[in-house]
């Protein structure tokens, strides 16, 4: 009689074979995901309508040629030193359509190949409608002579660029001028009279660079009004010049008796950027703290 045969099978366990304890990575970023999304909504929940709008708005609008500002046109909020910071006001375009984007980078592209040191002084955003192209003066590079319209040769040649890149385009015009709140001793010229002739200056130089003189819909000048600081309008950060490219039907420019000028002016995204730093200071002006014309 054979001795009784004892047989032991070996059972080998692949816990759940290749796909092992996989389910439990997922499962892990699937509860992160989650518990991100609703940290998400909280915050979202305690945000004022006013914040909401804010960010918002930052995400609306686009900036194409860069520098060391950003997309804003609200509050001041700034330390010494440093660079300048603006809350965004409501009221961009999602996302800029074909030809605005277009035209953002066919400006970027000719200033970073014709005058590249002027890439900090352009900002273009996105309006209800159209375009804003904000034109900024910085240490070294005004754009016009200090308290006066005559336009200098940096100021030319940021023009003439601009110029070319919106001749191409149907749409209508407008081109307006500010300064900040110093006054001029002289009571025959003012801030509006100085901001009105430098509209007009930057109306002659898209004219003579192709921009048909029939597409500039308003040449208008704004004086201290619209301030870019509002909580500081002696500020040398409210002086600059804009050029809106509106996709309206001329019709639509039809200008009705409002307020104030103020009331007029399209919502924008304005720029952020630091100070003009010019010790000069213009025999005809009342000299401000800190020695700035408009």
């Amino acid at each position: 009689m054979h001795p009784e045969e004892i047989i032991v099978k070996k059972i080998k366990k692949n816990h759940g074979g290749h796909h092992g304890g996989a389910w439990k990575v997922a499962y892990a970023d699937f509860v992160t995901a989650m518990m991100a999304l609703f940290m998400v909504l909280w915050l979202v929940a305690m945000m004022s309508a006013e914040t909401r709008k804010a960010v918002a708005e930052y995400f609306r609008s686009f900036s194409l040629i860069r520098g060391d500002y950003g997309i804003g046109g609200g509050k001041l909020s700034h330390m010494p030193g440093e660079a300048i910071m603006l809350q965004p006001d409501p009221g961009g375009v999602q996302g800029g359509t074909a030809w605005e984007r277009r035209l953002a980078e066919d400006i970027k592209k000719e200033l970073e190949a014709k005058l590249s040191e002027a890439m900090d002084q352009v900002f273009v955003a996105t309006t209800p409608g159209g375009v804003r192209i904000e034109i900024v003066e910085r240490s070294g590079k005004a754009m016009f002579g200090l308290g006066e319209a005559r336009l200098l040769e940096h100021g030319q040649k940021l023009l003439e660029i601009i110029a070319r890149q919106i001749a191409k385009l149907p749409y209508p015009i407008w081109i307006e001028g500010h300064t900040d709140a110093h006054p001029y001793r002289m009571e025959a010229y003012t801030n509006w009279e100085l901001s009105v002739d430098r509209a007009n200056v930057v109306r002659k130089v898209l004219i003579a660079n192709g921009v048909g003189e029939d597409k500039i819909m308003k040449v208008v000048g704004y004086a201290a009004t619209d301030p870019l600081i509002k909580e500081d309008p002696y500020s040398p950060l409210n002086r600059r010049v804009s050029i809106v490219v509106k996709e309206q039907k001329e019709a639509e420019f039809d200008v009705k008796p409002v307020p104030g000028p103020v009331d007029a002016i399209p919502e924008r995204s304005a720029p952020v950027f630091f100070p003009l730093e010019d010790s000069r200071a213009a025999s005809a002006r009342a000299p401000d703290r800190q020695g700035n014309a408009p």
